[in-house]
């Protein structure tokens, strides 16, 4: 037996396996892709990463939180979800025969998406948590307090003029504020009279509106409260000075403007927390922390003025809501009863309506109330997991944070990282499972093709045509789908074109057909006409000249041959196409590296 001789029966095998894996990977794929295993795995590992195990105490609250993720638009963007009426209706036969693909498997969708970039997910993660929202209003409550520690206390009355207390108002609980101190230290009079102390708290209160409104970032309001102060102190500066105590006022105003701003307003910024650091953002999830409760404590400040104007938006909500059943059909049990029930265009009509009227602060009172109602119902039901999880991300972006404008970013930085490297995990967890199924399926398709190993190799062996025929045309595919080292998606469609008029071209010893099961269970050979069957029958079990009668146990060990052989065509089915590719590749070069195969009897004949 000569190397050629060999290399030919083993290309015949592994072509023979390339064609079965590729046959066994389209009913795969086709498998993964209506039971829907990509999206539902990647949903669960989500539950596992946020739920910080596979059987989390808190299982409904990250279902739940899960749930609100994929409802989120950033995430249903990247859901390709099947369109045309022959798709759509192929899906929705697939929803009624498998649970898994009803509507409400991801959020209000009934598809899901099979990848999510991690910039997605930690983007709608902090969105859903309403971290940015929390950090714009405290880092407002703070700026608010900041201003106050420096002027003190005042109110705008309601012709939206600046009124100050009287120095006899602090003693009731007032803040006096830094420049009030160091006024009473310098012997000065009470500044509640005083024209530039007034000018100066009309500049904060403009400037404070400005930051509040969104219309002037932080730096910017930082650095016109410097230049308010310098404004007051050079006024302070052209008064009479002939007064040491004057003289004193004014120097005591400068050491206080440069300890508290700094050369770059740098000071002010860590002086007055107002750029909350990554461990606070951390804690704005956490209801029972300190940072989140500054948040809180305003939104209740605005909470008694902000609830009548959210009962007439109601009552014009319910008024449309009602209008628009009316409408319809006003006897249909199915029509919507509340605003949670219609459909997002029509939420954003309705609501438009009922806030026409408000006036732009009433406008603005509503939606941060409205906003932090939302936020706050979504942390109650928030798990402690993730709440653990948020604060152990935090101290651990914190360390690599350069700069302090940098922290939200470094922090949803620091969620992609904690999504990516878990989904590498769960990717790894996913081929794994695809590998048992791989292995099933290999099996079943080796049973159901009776492809038997041992008889594939028996033939190959014996039939010098059907080796040449099978080796020919493999090398013919390998050198057609050869070019990279990696097949790609397109190779691999080729490949699949050229196996299947390989499978038309030869006549693989596969299949339940009469001759390859009588040369299986060692009977005497019939041809393979349907006709045929009876002889098989007859001559392997039933006749005293079959197989069964004459030598029981031959036909024994013929059947655990074939169990074996389709054993182990399954194990190679399951190494998958692009395994045996490689291989036929290598044996193909082999082989055409060698000598020349000899001829045999029949071919000198012909040549002859």
């Amino acid at each position: 037996m000569g190397l050629p001789f060999v290399l030919e029966i083993a290309i015949g095998l592994v072509f023979t396996y390339l064609i079965l894996s590729l046959l066994a990977s389209e009913i795969q794929e086709l498998i993964a892709t209506v039971l829907q295993w990509r999206a539902k795995h990647l949903r669960d590992s989500i539950e596992v990463l946020l739920g910080g195990g596979i059987h989390s105490p808190e299982e409904q609250r990250v279902r739940d939180l899960v749930a609100q993720l994929y409802d989120d638009p950033l995430l249903k963007n990247v859901n390709q979800e099947a369109k045309g009426v022959m798709a759509q209706g192929f899906r929705k036969i697939t929803r009624a025969l498998v649970p898994g693909n009803r509507p409400g498997a991801f959020g209000n969708q009934a598809t899901g998406p099979s990848y999510i970039a991690p910039e997605t997910f930690a983007t709608s993660l902090i969105e859903r948590l309403g971290v940015n929202s929390m950090v714009d209003k405290l880092s407002a409550v703070r700026f608010e307090k900041f201003v106050d520690r420096i002027a003190g206390h005042y109110w705008v009355n309601q012709y939206g003029e600046v009124e100050l207390p009287s120095d006899d108002t602090f003693k009731d609980g007032w803040e006096r504020g830094a420049i009030r101190e160091i006024a009473a230290k310098s012997n000065q009079p009470s500044l509640s009279a005083d024209q530039n102390f007034r000018l100066l708290v009309e500049d904060y209160d403009h400037i404070l509106k400005a930051y509040q409104s969104g219309q002037a970032d932080l730096e910017t309001s930082i650095a016109r409260l410097g230049e308010g102060l310098d404004a007051y102190i050079a006024a302070c500066s052209n008064l009479d000075q002939s007064f040491s105590d004057t003289k004193l006022y004014v120097r005591r105003l400068q050491s206080y403007k440069s300890s508290l701003f700094g050369q770059n307003n740098d000071r002010a910024v860590l002086a007055g927390g107002l750029r909350p650091s990554i461990a606070e953002i951390a804690e704005l999830v956490n209801q029972g922390t300190t940072t989140h409760q500054e948040v809180a404590a305003a939104y209740d400040r605005i909470a008694n003025q902000a609830r009548p104007i959210e009962a007439q938006v109601n009552a014009s909500l319910r008024s449309q809501i009602e209008d628009y059943r009316m409408g319809l059909d006003p006897n249909a049990l199915d029509q919507p009863t509340k605003f949670e029930d219609l459909d997002y265009g029509l939420q954003q009509i309705f609501l438009s309506n009922a806030v026409k009227d408000l006036t732009p602060e009433e406008q603005k009172m509503y939606t941060e109330y409205q906003s932090y109602k939302k936020i706050r119902d979504g942390l109650s039901r928030l798990p402690d997991t993730v709440k653990e999880s948020m604060s152990i991300l935090a101290r651990r972006a914190q360390t690599r944070v350069q700069r302090t404008e940098n922290e939200i970013n470094q922090f949803r930085d620091e969620v992609a990282t904690w999504f990516d490297r878990s989904m590498s995990r769960a990717s790894g967890v996913y081929k794994r499972n695809a590998k048992g199924v791989a292995l099933i399926l290999g099996l079943a398709l080796a049973t159901t093709t009776n492809s038997d190993t041992f008889h594939i190799s028996s033939r190959l062996a014996g039939d010098d045509s059907l080796r040449r025929v099978i080796t020919n045309r493999a090398a013919q595919v390998t050198t057609q789908n050869a070019q990279n080292p990696v097949i790609t998606q397109a190779q691999l469609n080729e490949l699949k074109a050229a196996t299947d008029q390989a499978l038309q071209d030869i006549p693989f010893p596969i299949g339940w057909s009469p001759a390859n099961l009588t040369r299986q269970l060692g009977c005497q050979t019939v041809s393979g006409t349907a006709a045929a069957w009876n002889d098989v029958y007859n001559r392997c079990f039933t006749s005293q000249q079959s197989v069964a009668a004459s030598n029981p146990l031959n036909l024994l060990l013929g059947l655990l041959q074939m169990i074996a052989g389709w054993a182990v065509s399954g194990l190679a089915i399951a190494m998958g196409a692009p395994f045996w590719f490689d291989l036929l590749g290598k044996l193909v070069n082999v082989r055409n590296s060698g000598g020349k195969p000899k001829r045999t009897a029949e071919e000198e004949q012909r040549t002859n």
